[in-house]
């Protein structure tokens, strides 16, 4: 689906795409464009369920495990 940007950088979406849409959404770079992710209509609670999903690993492995991939990345 084609959507246009004007001059001033304002992204017009089909209606068919904008009725699904909250007042609210997201826009997330990613390597290919970008990304519109609905904005939850309580945050706190979404990433309170994410957060049940996570394994149960101290935050000490999890801050080893960032910095590793940091440093591969940096690499690249």
């Amino acid at each position: 689906m084609l959507a246009k940007v004007d001059p001033k950088g304002r992204l017009y979406l089909p209606k068919e795409l904008r009725k699904n849409l909250p007042k609210e959404v997201y826009l997330v770079r990613v390597d290919d464009g970008i990304l519109i992710v609905p904005k939850p209509e309580d945050p706190l609670k979404e990433l309170e369920e994410l957060g049940k999903n996570l394994p149960d690993i101290p935050i000490e492995e999890i801050k080893v495990e960032i910095l590793k991939e940091a440093e591969k990345l940096a690499g690249e």
